[in-house]
């Protein structure tokens, strides 16, 4: 099933991408704002579709992780790096709060991890303009073993308290009149969750309607692999 919904996909993306690339040759300036909006839309859906097949594979209880040593700090750095064209794109700023202590290594799947912290990233940008991000870093030392804290603050638009109870499910936005503006499907919460309870950890949520949001990774620092 991920092959046939993936190739397709793949074929659309790449020919736009070729076909663009030959409009700027060309000086065909016409096709060009067209073709950015096939490809933009081709990796939209497929990852909405990625989404998705991830989602089934954990309720399947056939989702794998692939524990490693990572270098956090590193793997903050190419978050980083990726967020920061989401962030312009809505004249938002972006901050690097990494704390008093270093978050150093750790055993965890890098994938899930980074898969993670971008989707509540991107959640943030999508949902906040003109006004500030931060990714707030931190590395608890107690008696049961280290633990990590990755924790997203936005000044955007929000949740009320009784629409917070919903957010990490499937499909789950904060009302119709948010997603008519801001687009999305809801997916990237509910799966950002999934991924660091397989690791032992979770994902929590404070939020101030009108005033932002507070989005918070917490995990072992060595994995505790729960079913899934």
């Amino acid at each position: 099933m991920s092959h046939e919904l993936r190739t397709p996909l793949n074929a659309v993306i790449g020919y736009s991408e070729i076909l663009l690339e030959d409009a700027e040759l060309d000086g065909r300036g016409e096709q060009i704002a067209d073709l950015l909006k096939i490809s933009a839309a081709g990796k939209h859906l497929l990852s909405m579709v990625n989404d998705i097949l991830d989602i089934s594979k954990i309720e399947a209880g056939k989702m794998d992780l692939y524990l490693e040593n990572i270098d956090l700090n590193r793997l903050i750095d190419e978050v980083e790096i990726n967020s920061r064209p989401l962030a312009a794109k809505n004249t938002n700023t972006l901050l690097i709060d990494r704390g008093p202590v270093p978050l150093g290594m750790a055993h965890l799947d890098s994938t899930k991890l980074r898969q993670a912290v971008l989707n509540l990233v991107s959640n943030a940008t999508k949902f906040t303009h003109n006004g500030e991000i931060i990714l707030r870093l931190r590395r608890d030392r107690l008696p049961d073993g280290d633990w990590i804290e990755i924790a997203v603050l936005d000044t955007g638009v929000g949740i009320s308290p009784d629409q917070q109870d919903a957010l990490f499910s499937k499909f789950t936005q904060a009302n119709a009149k948010i997603a008519s503006k801001f687009g999305g499907t809801g997916l990237g919460l509910s799966l950002s969750r999934n991924l660091c309870q397989l690791m032992g950890g979770d994902i929590t949520v404070k939020s101030e309607l009108n005033k932002g949001s507070c989005f918070t990774i917490r995990l072992p620092a060595s994995a505790r692999p729960q079913k899934g």
